[in-house]
């Protein structure tokens, strides 16, 4: 995967923050840019994907897609 640019970043209950950016595939993911050290979630490493937020990303994008 290839980043084109990124979108948008959020911070999570647990303190982590992730990304949100569009690949030059024309998809958008999100992915853990930092983690919280106290955060308990296995699966919240530095550049992992985080699925769970997928439909976030397709309301937002649909969201500006509305607003042009």
């Amino acid at each position: 995967m290839r980043i084109l640019r990124g979108l948008t970043s959020r911070l999570l209950p647990c303190g982590c923050i992730v990304g949100v950016y569009e690949t030059y595939e024309g998809e958008v993911v999100t992915l853990l840019d930092d983690r919280e050290p106290a955060c308990k979630n296995p699966e919240h490493a530095n550049g992992n994907q985080i699925p769970a937020l997928a439909g976030l990303e397709q309301r937002d994008s649909a969201r500006r897609s509305s607003q042009k």
